[in-house]
This record gives C-alpha cells, structure tokens and sequence, in this order.
C-alpha cells in the first residue's frame, strides 16, 4: 500500500495546459512563428515548454530568456483561472483522510500555492517543492530526494505522480514509484511501474 503522494501540478492535478498553451502560441506567433497546436502540444508534453523554445528561438533570431520572459508573463495574466481536474479534489482528500500524505513537486513558482489555496487543497499537503526552491528540473531527482528527506517518506510507500515521462523518470531515480497519468492518451511512460487515465484509479493504491 502506497502512503505518500508526491504530485506535480501542471497536467496532473490541474488542467492548466489550455493557458499555457495560449501563452506559448502568442508569444511564439508574436516572433512570426507559424503553429501547429496540436503538435505544439505533444510536443511540450513530451518534453517541456523550456525545451521546446530553446529549439525555436534560433529559427525566430530571438534568444530563448526573451521568449520565455514574455511567455511567463502572458501566462501569469491567465493561469488563476485554471481549474483542478474533476477528480483531483477528491482524491487528494482521500489520502488525506486515509492518513496519506500529499506533497508538491513542480517547475511552476509560488503560483502553484495560489492555486491549490483557491481550490481549497492546499490543506490536504503536508509540503512541496516549487521553483522558488530552484533544484533542478526535472527528471533529476534532486527536488524528490529533498522531500523524501525532509518529510522521512518510506520510498517504498511514495509514489511520485505526474503527467509526462519526466515526472516518472525522476521518482524512479528518487527511488519512489512512478505514476503516470496518461490524461492525452500519448501513452509516453511504458517505464511507469503504474499508469492511470483517471485520478481516482489511485484509490486503490492508498487503501489497503
């Protein structure tokens, strides 16, 4: 039985990629980029948004610091009206009241914070990670490791939880399970020692 939940934010407690994707689009498009969304999509899904404009700004001669300085600020303008995925809510409070415990790890600021306290979830979390404590990126495991200690999480009985390959990637070098939600349907993680595409197939996991 699982007892802690470490969750990344974006794509996997909430659907926030609508507003990012947004974001991106105009910045890109600002610099005369031609789009396609949805291979945009996948392709920041599948890698990351800060991976994906250091591969464009050379084709637009614009530095990649510029285009994600002004995809920040665009996307800040929007974010707060993102919402938590449908299941999100109830299943957090379930390992919650199960004697679980939830914990943060995303790139994204003190927004993340802002979010959950809006929803009312930032209640259901003992703790977490965001960019303001500037570890690595994921798929290092370094931000994960930092919670496993600082928390005295049992590896064996974390799972780390998340919407891309990376996410899985950095709980297994952590040590601790890898989750991954396949809420696209890109079936990107075949490493994942559990795939869901619903965040209530996790209940199970915490209940004996």
């Amino acid at each position: 039985m699982l007892v802690n939940a470490i969750w990344d934010l974006d794509g996997t407690l909430y659907d926030t990629y609508p507003e990012m994707l947004s974001a991106l689009v105009a910045t890109l498009e600002h610099h005369g980029a031609k789009i396609d969304t949805a291979a945009l999509l996948t392709q920041i899904k599948r890698g990351s948004i800060k991976a994906t404009v250091g591969e464009i700004a050379p084709r637009l001669n614009v530095s990649a610091e510029t285009l994600l300085a002004e995809y920040h600020a665009l996307e800040a303008q929007t974010v707060m009206t993102a919402n938590p995925y449908p299941q999100a809510a109830a299943v957090v409070k379930a390992i919650q009241a199960a004697g679980g415990n939830n914990l943060l790890m995303t790139h994204r600021d003190n927004s993340a914070w802002a979010l959950l306290h809006q929803a009312g979830l930032d209640e259901a979390f003992i703790g977490g990670v965001t960019a303001a404590l500037t570890f690595p990126r994921k798929p290092d495991p370094a931000a994960i490791n930092y919670l496993v200690k600082v928390h005295q999480l049992n590896p064996q009985r974390t799972a780390m939880i998340g919407d891309r390959k990376l996410d899985v990637i950095a709980g297994q070098r952590a040590g601790v399970k890898g989750v991954y939600f396949n809420v696209d349907g890109l079936n990107d993680a075949p490493m994942a020692e559990v795939q869901i595409e619903q965040l209530d197939e996790l209940l199970p996991l915490f209940h004996s």
